[in-house]
């Protein structure tokens, strides 16, 4: 498969990174050198300095033969103009970042209007996962499958748990389940029976979204209902959080230093309290008592605030903290000073992207472990090569591992001795190496 993308900012970089190691056909176009340099030195790609809303560099990246557009500039009139051309010119499918809500809320911004055939707002992308997590508020990160019959949560296993230096086939759970993998020291483990569970072990566990609460209690992990939601930052994010915590019947504050932005917002939302102050005044937080709060989410435009006041927040009394954290070089921090989820919006679009571009029957893409690994929903074909063998006999990938499979209304955690039917939704964790051999499993012979 072909594709190019325009753009080689952090989210051009990510998928190109990704869709290289699945060996497909990728031309990077940016008119930016250091950052196409950056590219050419980390990435095995074709690059193009030049600009995506140019007719001769769109076919000098061979847009005829070209499967997928991804413009993803920081530009949206670029981004639009680009897949326009580019649909034109002859690719089959496009794909546009677009921020402005005056685009991105518009249904008028779509395939019929401007040859767009998806259009990804990253500050919605990551307000929707937020609101997953306040759900599960005990998780990293959260993701359901099979239309939210199957969950998959991150939980970070601490030295008091009870399955702490515990071997997994000696542990008991009372529900079927399955741990598709391990996170340690920033190696991603696919765990056998004889592995160990380790403290600080950030352990991914996939089940039935119905046996997840007493799963987890095994593990040592009790869920809290989140009731309380306290918000840093009136910026896009925060803004489309509200709204849909709003909806969720959550109590929501949202905190924002700018005047003008707390007016335009709080015009716009119902039943958020907008308080305008600077965040970082400790007096502030303490008056509106975010000790107190069950979720405390930063999501200004500066990493540096959201790492200080999700500290102080945590600091007061805060139940659980989520920063917002787009340079990559302070993720690493997040756990040493003691907040407990950091997300990007870049691994967010990065995802949804992917969930568009897989080929076959592919239902959902969800990064994990910071795009260290992959879940990937898929509909078994008819005549692809996974469909009646047992699972023991399909010298499936060993970098990969099916973790539950959904039929008809049973979801099932399979062993060795189960086998895939047509039309099964199968769910499978593996690492980047093995994805485009599980692609081959499922697609037609």
């Amino acid at each position: 498969m072909k594709t190019i993308i325009i753009g080689a900012g952090k989210v051009g970089f990510s998928i190109a990174q990704i869709l290289s190691y699945a060996n497909h056909d990728v031309v990077v176009i940016e008119n930016n050198s250091e950052r196409k340099q950056i590219v050419e030195e980390h990435l095995d790609v074709q690059t193009i300095l030049g600009s995506g809303g140019s007719i001769s560099t769109l076919q000098e990246a061979g847009i005829c033969d070209a499967q997928l557009l991804v413009a993803v500039t920081e530009y949206d009139e670029l981004n639009m103009i680009s897949c326009l051309l580019g649909k034109k010119l002859g690719v089959k499918k496009t794909v546009a970042r677009v921020r402005n809500p005056e685009y991105a809320d518009n249904n008028q911004v779509s395939a019929d209007s401007l040859g767009i055939d998806l259009v990804i707002n990253p500050e919605q992308v990551t307000a929707e996962m937020v609101g997953k997590l306040a759900e599960v508020p005990e998780a990293i990160n959260v993701d359901y499958y099979a239309d939210g019959r199957v969950q998959m949560v991150e939980l970070q296993l601490t030295k008091d748990s009870p399955v702490a230096n515990k071997q997994l086939k000696d542990i008991k759970f009372p529900k079927p389940n399955l741990i598709v993998a391990i996170l340690r020291n920033e190696e991603m483990i696919i765990p056998r029976g004889d592995d160990q569970l380790k403290p600080d072990d950030l352990v991914f566990v996939l089940a039935e979204t119905t046996n997840m609460v007493a799963i987890e209690k095994v593990l040592g992990k009790e869920r809290i209902k989140t009731e309380n939601v306290t918000i840093l930052g009136g910026g896009r994010i925060g803004f489309y959080l509200a709204q849909l915590l709003e909806k969720k019947g959550y109590t929501v504050k949202l905190i924002e230093k700018n005047i003008e932005i707390c007016k335009q917002i709080s015009q716009k939302l119902t039943n958020t309290l907008v308080l305008q102050g600077d965040g970082s005044d400790i007096t502030l937080l303490e008056e509106e008592e975010v000790g107190q709060t069950d979720f405390f989410v930063a999501v200004t435009n500066d990493d540096k605030v959201n790492l200080l006041v999700s500290i102080i927040a945590k600091h007061l009394g805060a139940k659980r903290t989520i920063a917002q954290i787009r340079r990559t070089e302070y993720v690493p921090l997040v756990e040493k000073v003691g907040i407990d989820i950091a997300i990007s919006p870049r691994l967010l679009t990065a995802g949804a992207i992917l969930r568009f571009i897989r080929k076959g029957d592919i239902v959902s893409v969800s990064l994990i472990g910071g795009a260290k690994a992959e879940m990937i929903e898929l509909i078994a074909q008819t005549d692809s090569r996974v469909i009646g063998k047992q699972l023991k006999d399909l010298k499936f990938p060993k970098d990969a591992i099916i973790g539950a499979v959904v039929r008809g209304e049973d979801v099932i955690v399979p062993t060795g001795r189960d086998s895939i039917k047509p039309c099964d939704r199968v769910i499978v964790f593996a690492l980047p190496k093995a994805i485009s051999k599980v692609e081959k499993f499922f697609t037609q012979t």
